[in-house]
């Protein structure tokens, strides 16, 4: 499963400002995934506290952005919906905190890959189930986006069929059809190899953008 087409110009501002951000995410990543699989000694800890302290003042000491909508009018980001595609907490691209989501569009419609490494462990050797939920939420939003029409989770059923395993390459897949003029109902599942191990249902009420300030100066 190959990653969804870059949306932005190669070598544009844009490119080279992601592609870095990208890069600084998936360092950040490993280091999540040692720090919860590591049997760390108080000493080692506080030494790692004390460098992790520095690198948090080094950065507050940058300019700092008050959310998405303040970040995708810095200028050279892209459009608030790269933004949001970078950074957006469930499965954003250059979010250091998300699994690894590859995915293809299809008109209302969206197929994919997810990795969770033991950060996202839950049961033993299992997905925690509220990432499963919020992967499979993220999944079903990027779809009703995909319609044309913003809009957020009006009702979420999620349903839990076998544990989903940690470290492996898992299917998910999304799929929407519009109900009526406010409301798109959106489908998803996730699969391990043919097993189905999570399927979810949900409801989204379209919204206005500027709501969210993604249309004001």
């Amino acid at each position: 499963m190959a990653a969804a087409p870059s949306p932005y110009e190669a070598g544009s501002q844009e490119a080279h400002y992601w592609q870095a951000r990208q890069r600084l995410a998936a360092a950040t990543r490993v280091l999540n995934e040692k720090l919860v699989s590591t049997d760390i000694d108080p000493a080692m800890a506080n030494a790692l506290t004390e460098k992790i302290e520095h690198l948090t003042a080094e950065l507050s000491q940058t300019r700092q952005v008050a959310g998405l909508v303040g970040m995708a009018k810095r200028g050279q980001r892209g459009t608030i919906d790269n933004v949001m595609g970078e950074l957006v907490a469930m499965a954003g691209r250059s979010h250091p905190c998300s699994p690894k989501l590859l995915w293809q569009e299809e008109p209302n419609r969206i197929t994919g890959t997810v990795t969770f490494g033991q950060a996202f462990e839950g049961p033993p050797g299992h997905v925690h189930g509220g990432w499963v939920a919020g992967i499979l939420d993220h999944l079903m939003g990027m779809t009703h986006v995909r319609t044309g029409h913003p809009g957020m989770t009006g009702g979420l059923s999620v349903r839990y069929l076998k544990p989903t395993p940690l470290n492996q390459t898992i299917e998910v897949n999304a799929q929407a059809t519009q109900l009526d003029d406010r409301r798109t109902e959106v489908t998803a599942a996730m699969r391990f190899g043919d097993i189905t191990t999570a399927t979810a249902e949900a409801i989204f009420v379209r919204v206005d953008r500027e709501r969210f300030g993604f249309d004001r100066p």
